[in-house]
């Protein structure tokens, strides 16, 4: 298993307020964050979740992490949900902010960046949950 540091691994971060061109069937790793930082049981940290996109372009109409991306912009329950609870907790989509990285082998980065989160701080990001 890959030793990943979450802090370090999203490099790119763009505002939620604003979203970028539709770009189909890449697969990768995705997160959210807050622009500030907030308290963890152990340290500080402004990681929401660390999500993936791991899908088939031969069995999903819509693959890739634009449109899971975009799933999270509309009213759905679950994830996008809790996402837009946060965005009216804290201002809105100008205060969120959204990183990705297209990979290989997304499930093993995304639980590569997890065990890192969970190494630092003893928990997982806010949105995320054991499965």
């Amino acid at each position: 298993m890959k030793i990943l540091d979450y802090q370090k691994y999203f490099t790119r971060w763009k505002n939620w307020e604003t979203f970028e061109d539709p770009f189909d069937g890449r697969n990768g790793v995705y997160a959210f964050r807050l622009k500030s930082p907030f308290g963890r049981l152990r340290g500080v940290s402004s990681v929401l979740y660390i999500g993936k996109c791991d899908q088939n372009p031969e069995t999903n109409r819509r693959p890739g992490l634009w449109h899971r991306l975009q799933n999270y912009r509309q009213n759905n329950p679950g994830s996008s949900k809790r996402l837009k609870e946060i965005e009216r907790e804290f201002a809105g989509r100008s205060n969120l902010e959204y990183s990705y990285v297209i990979c290989e082998n997304p499930s093993e980065i995304e639980k590569a960046l997890l065990q890192d989160y969970y190494m630092r701080h003893s928990e997982l990001p806010p949105m995320n949950r054991i499965r």
